[in-house]
């Protein structure tokens, strides 16, 4: 029996989902995106979150949802 690999095919499709994007000029260092993260691929760098892992992101919206100073917000990624 000969197993069949399938290519994963996520490049393409990772283009054309909203993902978290940071105001600088608003975001206020709290945190608390990266814990409400359900797959944590959110992180905190110096003083701001970033996207490490971007294919993780299911576009669930809760880092937009729990942040106080609304400096988050889901788009397009280029």
């Amino acid at each position: 029996m000969s197993k069949t690999h399938k290519k994963r095919v996520v490049e393409s499709l990772w283009r054309h989902v909203e993902m978290p994007v940071v105001d600088e000029s608003l975001c206020t260092g709290c945190g608390w995106c990266p814990q409400a993260c359900p797959t944590d691929c959110l992180a905190m760098g110096t003083h701001l979150p970033w996207l490490p892992r971007p294919l993780d992101c299911v576009s669930c919206g809760l880092c937009t949802l729990i942040c106080p100073a609304e400096a988050i917000k889901m788009a397009m990624r280029e």
